[in-house]
């Protein structure tokens, strides 16, 4: 046992009888010289043993350093391999190992007092065991990692550019597989933020399926996966679970046309996606100025075996009606493909296209060989066939960076008009070592319109406090109504425990040029204690909607194989930020508001008297008690409403002390931050004209939540 017994000495009196007893039996019936009744009975403590495997021989040394010098565990060692490098962590001191009954002798020989003041001795080392595991533990934490609070990107003294909150979504428990964000969105539509998350492969145990507890089931086998599974926001509601989507498999030709934003395309259908794992995927630009959404994605390379069994395979994917999809391989991509390769990237690039011959659509960088780090660049273009009249994909090798790296993060912004900027963050060049090879510097790529490299840059992590990283994801967006370009970077190795989420902006000049990037400082609202997002290493970071102020984005997938204890994942979870001058232009909105109401309306806000730490206090937008029926349907409507409260009266202050009645609508997370950033503005004209004021009220639970509530508790 690893536990300390107080009974422990009785135990022992106890089984020693047990025992004596048994070997009396046993002389009387066998021979005397057989083995069994001359083996010793030994009382045995045993010290703390760990086994601790290292990226590399480097960190090896490191930990042991640390073991024999701090925590004076000096029988500690290494374990050096052609398949890994093992610290084993190991000591003497707190040893007890004494025989209690010896070759064929019956009787008890130490007496109880001698046996009582022996487990006594073994309590105490077992004590001593657990005081020198926690000396380990916080050794450990103290020399390698540094831990950060929720608030760790605002210094004291400086103010807060944005305010971040988090969103839990279900978890893929999937690392290293290929993921998009495809939005229901068309271009000219303002209030619809329906929006589909599509995961491609990867490895792990999978999310878990279905809804309820009757039909949910779960994958235990960690694996490589060859599904793609759905992940769905409607109405401003995340699904609750994950889906498994079906491909179509109608009769007929292998080869169909998909009519996708980025062009028209024939595909063969009897290649499908395989198991694979370290691929990348983006959703493909529209190629013209329609209003058709962009629909078709394109996934390239990953591994499909072991680490020698790299793939440069390219998949076109397009969602049909209900929960199915069609993939397959394009039939014509003309050009140089890169060499197969997996922990590469894969960017959709920003810029506006044309219906011109050749159209750039991705770019692909970086990645791993199976036997070396890769440094290339190549773009992935839609190209017109003059002669035919069809299009097809074309590939072409455009740059190479100044270091291959592979598990990079990267990501594709556009600041000048025309021109598409590259970024890549971090990534190692040696996979086998990768914390003696981490890339402390981001390279930066300008890519005109016409395939061309207009400029290079590489830019030191240091110059705007970006921490290098293996295993990041990154995507980009614009803060409206400004544009300001910024750049979400989360998770990876780093070697300090960094902030899990960067935001990176860009300085913009008088004449809109922009100057440099920089780390933007923020704080996590809505959040207690310590911010636990699991492993969030191999994921990926998806950009959802930009409005007012305010921007959203996805982080799903991710997770390490675990050594010794199996697998750990990432949580996924939906990051809403919102600009701090947005809160406050908002606020001065709703006070002048309030102040041009006075003598006829009430100043509505949240009553004195509530307690804002209660679980039941909700966001609320207040409207009068004859308007509440057809503002909770417009809510409804817009998937605005929380029915997890129901509608609260509130008494308010009128002029010369009179009082009047409100009722507070509870609202979603969503809507509220719509309030923060856009006011009014952010809803539709028919709650515009029905809302009075926002605010925060203390709301009963709803009777199906109550329900809810009860079956779980029991």
């Amino acid at each position: 046992t690893h536990d300390i017994l107080p009974d422990l000495g009785e135990q022992i009196i106890e089984s020693l009888k047990q025992a004596g007893t048994q070997r009396l039996i046993s002389l009387q019936t066998t021979v005397m010289d057989t083995n069994d009744n001359n083996s010793p009975i030994t009382f045995k403590h045993e010290p703390p043993l760990l086994h601790i495997a290292a990226s590399s021989l480097a960190a090896g040394k490191k930990l042991l350093h640390l073991v024999k010098s701090t925590c004076a565990m000096r029988e500690s060692g290494l374990v050096v391999t052609d398949q890994r490098v093992t610290v084993e962590i190991r000591t003497t001191g707190t040893l007890l190992c004494l025989p209690l009954m010896v070759q064929s002798d019956t009787s008890l020989q130490p007496n109880e007092d001698y046996l009582m003041t022996l487990a006594d001795m073994a309590n105490k080392r077992m004590e001593q065991n657990g005081a020198l595991l926690e000396k380990l533990f916080h050794t450990i934490q103290n020399e390698l990692f540094e831990t950060s609070s929720n608030n760790h990107s605002v210094e004291e003294g400086e103010a807060t550019e944005f305010h971040v909150s988090f969103e839990p979504l279900p978890s893929l428990n999937l690392w290293k597989c290929a993921s998009v964000a495809i939005s229901s969105r068309s271009q000219g539509e303002e209030t619809r933020d329906d929006v589909e998350i599509l995961a491609f492969g990867g490895q792990g145990v999978g999310p878990t399926i279905g809804e309820g507890s009757n039909t949910t089931t779960k994958v235990p086998s960690c694996r490589r996966w060859d599904a793609i599974f759905r992940l769905y926001r409607e109405n401003g509601a995340w699904a609750k679970s994950w889906k498994r989507l079906s491909i179509a498999t109608e009769e007929g030709s292998e080869t169909v046309t998909l009519q996708t934003s980025a062009g028209s395309f024939e595909v063969n259908r009897k290649t499908p996606l395989g198991t694979r794992e370290g691929h990348t995927a983006c959703v493909l630009p529209s190629v013209s100025s329609s209003s058709c959404k962009k629909d078709g994605v394109a996934i390239f390379g990953g591994r499909t075996g072991g680490p020698t069994s790299p793939s440069n395979n390219l998949f076109l994917f397009k969602m049909q009606d209900g929960d199915k999809g069609v993939i397959g391989t394009p039939v014509d991509v003309r050009g140089s493909p890169p060499v197969p390769r997996f922990g590469h990237s894969m960017n959709a690039l920003a810029s506006k296209q044309d219906d011109d011959i050749i159209v750039p659509l991705a770019v692909v960088s970086g990645g791993y060989s199976g036997k070396s780090a890769l440094s290339c660049i190549h773009i992935l273009s839609r190209s017109l066939d003059s002669d035919t009249g069809k299009t097809h994909f074309l590939w072409e090798h455009i740059d190479d960076m100044p270091h291959p790296r592979c598990y990079h993060s990267a990501t594709v912004l556009q600041i000048s008009q025309g021109v598409d900027e590259l970024f890549v963050f971090g990534g190692t060049s040696e996979p086998d070592d990768p914390f003696s090879s981490i890339e402390k510097f981001v390279y930066k790529l300008s890519i005109q319109r016409e395939c061309s490299v207009s400029s290079k840059e590489i830019i030191i992590s240091e110059e705007f406090n970006i921490p290098e990283s293996i295993g990041a994801a990154a995507c980009s967006c614009y803060m409206l109504p400004d544009k300001i370009g910024l750049m979400l970077l989360s998770g990876g190795v780093q070697p300090n425990d960094e902030a899990p989420l960067h935001i990176i902006k860009w300085k913009v000049d008088s004449n809109g040029t922009a100057l440099s990037p920089e780390r933007a400082r923020y704080s996590v609202t809505g959040c207690k204690g310590e911010l636990d997002l699991g492993s969030l290493v191999h994921h990926n970071m998806l950009n959802l909607q930009c409005s007012r102020g305010s921007i959203s984005a996805a982080s799903v997938g991710g997770g390490v194989p675990s050594f010794s204890f199996g697998q750990s994942f990432a949580r996924s979870f939906a990051v809403s930020i919102t600009s701090a001058s947005a809160i406050n232009n908002r606020e001065g909105k709703t006070s002048k508001t309030n102040t041009a109401r006075q003598g006829s309306q009430a100043t509505v806000g949240p009553k004195s008297n509530q307690t804002q730490n209660n679980r039941n206090v909700t966001d609320v937008v207040y409207v009068a008690p004859k308007n509440a029926k057809s503002a909770r349907l417009e809510l409804e409507k817009l998937g605005y409403f929380d029915s997890r409260y129901k509608l609260v009266k509130v008494e308010v202050d009128e002029n010369e002390g009179d009082k009047k009645v409100v009722i507070g609508l509870p609202i979603t997370q969503h809507c509220s931050s719509l309030s923060l950033s856009e006011g009014k503005e952010g809803l539709s004209q028919r709650l515009q004209s029905l809302v009075i004021g926002w605010g925060k009220e203390t709301a009963p639970f709803s009777s199906s939540q109550m329900s809810k509530m009860a079956n779980k508790a029991s």
